[in-house]
């Protein structure tokens, strides 16, 4: 018995949205916009594969850019000072 909990604990849990699923399509990389946050980009995109924060020489501030890889697409989310100026994507079949 204790075995079939174990085994059905993660399956309730990711049912319930615990672990969102990230959804690269154009269509909702689109709906990513300038000057959007990154928590209203996760909102679209789920969390990023891969995310890394770097100064901006120069001018100032932060650039972070969010990755986002699934099957045979990727996708790459350009952040400058928390707001997103530049977006990316490839998708597969």
């Amino acid at each position: 018995m204790k075995i079939y909990l174990c085994l059905a604990l993660p399956l309730l849990v990711a049912g319930c949205g615990a672990f969102p699923s990230m959804t690269l399509t154009q269509a909702n990389l689109d709906k990513i916009h300038d000057d959007m946050s990154p928590a209203e980009v996760k909102s679209i995109l789920g969390e990023p594969t891969d995310s890394k924060s770097e100064p901006i020489p120069i001018v100032g501030g932060t650039q972070t850019i969010y990755t986002y890889h699934s099957g045979s697409s990727d996708v790459t989310i350009i952040f400058k000072n928390d707001l997103e100026k530049e977006k990316h994507g490839t998708f597969g079949q």
